[in-house]
């Protein structure tokens, strides 16, 4: 007999570890500046473009000590040439010091729009899921009121069938939409820093606001003015430059010709006409995609309205025996589905409002994303903006 209370002593002690760690779900309640916040404080990348300044910096401070005089114009002489490389060597040095400070502001802009869209993905697939399951039992009760003509002989065997497939697409349907709820909860959770079966209650709703701007052209100019990308592609221009100013002649460790520095100053331009050519584009796209979203929202607010009048009507009438349960459980699927596609158009506009206000941060989500989005519009910009981030 002590023998068994030791063995199940013994037992109970090996399971207490595994009970010890068993974590029960979390459902902190979150807004979404706490979700921002604690997304930015837990980046990793975030914290290695940190990182990244600190180093550069002290990389600029290292190569300026090397610069002991000034060179300028096409030099020879092998003084000349250690005092070009250290002078090249300075200028780069304070570029990519420069651009470390520019790449961390990009970065924290990013993070900043993946929060917004993780956020209100979320929101999109409850609300998925919501519309996906009063669609099932819609198509229950029609299966129900299918399976009831088939006995009385009213429908034939053909219909019933389609009945029968549509009940299926409705379940399968709504496994897609738990799937994609629980793929919008792990995205998230591991942007902001939560354990992965973590279900926090999101507590802000989008709201739609439309867009207002005076000049369309200008704000085109301010995104050119304003974006790390462009600003990268034109110092190459003056690097390149640099370069064939201060090019060495008769220099035995220069592995180029002057000509090919020549051609250098030809590509950096390229290079950044380029750039800025996409991001006039992407900007224009996300502007045209709002507009698109405001003209069709008048629209989607209509459905919802009327969704909500006919199920009020049906209600009536199956209060007054003149409706059948089919028909009120297919009104509610039916405002379900609406009040689904006013929800993805205001999330959809606003984080495309984020995106005209911060393209090049757009832009790199929609790269990291892979083009998530499933709207027309949506899809759109991002297109665009796979190709305005290059």
């Amino acid at each position: 007999m002590r023998r068994l209370i030791t063995v199940m002593i013994l037992a109970v002690g090996l399971l207490a570890p595994s009970v010890a760690w068993a974590k029960e779900p979390a459902m902190p309640e979150m807004t979404l500046q706490q979700a921002v916040d604690k997304a930015l404080a837990n980046s990793k990348a975030l914290k290695t473009a940190e990182y990244d300044i600190e180093r550069s910096e002290e990389v600029r401070d290292n190569a300026s000590d090397k610069v002991k005089w000034t060179p300028a114009g096409p030099i020879s002489g092998e003084g000349a040439a250690q005092a070009a490389r250290a002078f090249t060597g300075l200028v780069q040095a304070d570029l990519a010091w420069q651009m470390s400070k520019k790449s961390y502001n990009a970065e924290k802009d990013s993070v900043v729009m993946s929060v917004y869209q993780a956020y209100d993905r979320i929101l999109q697939a409850q609300e998925g899921v919501r519309s996906a399951e009063l669609a099932l039992k819609a198509a229950e009760w029609q299966h129900r009121a299918a399976y009831a003509g088939l006995r009385a002989g009213t429908i034939s065997k053909s219909d019933f069938l389609k009945g029968d497939a549509s009940l299926e697409g409705a379940k399968a349907s709504l496994e897609a939409a738990k799937k994609a709820l629980e793929d919008a909860y792990q995205q998230f959770n591991q942007l902001v820093g939560l354990w992965p079966e973590d279900r926090p209650v999101l507590v802000d709703k989008p709201v739609f606001t439309p867009l207002k701007i005076d000049d369309l052209d200008y704000e085109v100019e301010r995104a050119v003015e304003e974006s790390p990308t462009l600003w990268l592609a034109k110092k190459q221009i003056d690097l390149a430059k640099l370069n064939l100013d201060l090019y060495v002649f008769n220099d035995p460790t220069n592995p180029d010709p002057y000509k090919a520095k020549e051609i250098d100053v030809n590509k950096a331009e390229v290079s950044a006409a380029s750039a800025d050519e996409k991001m006039r584009q992407l900007v224009r796209t996300i502007y045209y995609s709002i507009r698109q979203l405001e003209d069709q929202y008048a629209g989607l607010e209509q459905q919802v309205k009327v969704a909500q009048e006919n199920l009020r009507v049906i209600r009536l009438k199956y209060d007054l025996g003149m409706a059948t349960r089919t028909e009120v459980v297919a009104a509610e699927a039916a405002l379900a589905g609406a009040q689904k596609a006013l929800l993805d158009a205001t999330c959809q506009h606003e984080v495309l409002k984020m995106a005209f206000e911060k393209p090049w941060a757009y832009a790199a989500s929609a790269v990291s994303a892979g083009g998530s989005r499933s709207s027309s519009s949506g899809g759109q910009a991002g297109s665009a903006a796979s190709g305005g981030g290059s």
